[in-house]
């Protein structure tokens, strides 16, 4: 994999790991610490945070600092929204080819902006994985963090700008599970029997004056 950072993926260094690396993520990631899709949420993020302590410590990223700053423009150190969002793509894809992401899929960057706000409103980054059982949609984002920090996991409803106050842009749709989901197989309702069809003697009986 390539680790992007100087802000818009300017520099992108190699960077393989090792089978060691895959053995320490299959213990961060284990069956036991991954039963249900929020338990994957929450041992995705630790996972994550010690993939990007590991490549910084070997590139020479792990001296990012939280956000973005003019200093940092250019500067093989420093992350940008667009190299951290890029980055944990690429580490959630090697979770993903090494069978560790029981519940969910990893999907393509999402960008939310909201430009009436200003700055505040700007497009932002962030990667996405897909819980598989709803088809909710989940935003991983560690641009606030520092380097090796657990980054925000959360609906990408609710992520960066809630899609509640956006008047100006786009809006995620909040995908609700099936009804009467139970287990890991959802049972959808029953479809509605026809109706059966009236003799013409009772179309006789219910026409007026009959």
């Amino acid at each position: 994999m390539y680790v992007c950072s100087a802000y818009g993926c300017r520099t992108q260094t190699p960077f393989r790991f090792a089978a060691a690396d895959i053995t320490k993520l299959q213990a961060i990631m284990s069956p036991a610490k991954t039963k249900t899709p929020a338990d994957e949420r929450q041992a995705t993020a630790e996972a994550l945070a010690w993939m990007e302590t590991h490549v910084g410590d070997a590139i020479g990223t792990s001296a990012d600092r939280p956000a973005d700053d003019l200093a940092g423009n250019g500067d093989p150190t420093q992350m940008d929204c667009v190299d951290v969002a890029t980055n944990l793509t690429s580490f959630l894809l090697v979770l993903e080819r090494h069978e560790l992401l029981r519940h969910h899929t990893v999907a393509p960057l999402f960008i939310k902006e909201d430009l009436r706000r200003g700055f505040s409103g700007w497009p932002h980054y962030a990667a996405i994985i897909n819980e598989n059982k709803t088809g909710q949609r989940f935003a991983v984002d560690g641009w606030l963090m520092a380097s090796g920090k657990p980054p925000e996991i959360i609906e990408t409803q609710k992520w960066y700008i809630d899609d509640a106050d956006i008047v100006m842009g786009s809006k995620d749709p909040i995908v609700k599970p099936p009804v009467g989901a139970t287990g890991s197989i959802d049972k959808l309702p029953a479809p509605a029997k026809p109706k059966a069809e009236k003799s013409a003697a009772q179309k006789a009986k219910a026409e007026p004056g009959s």
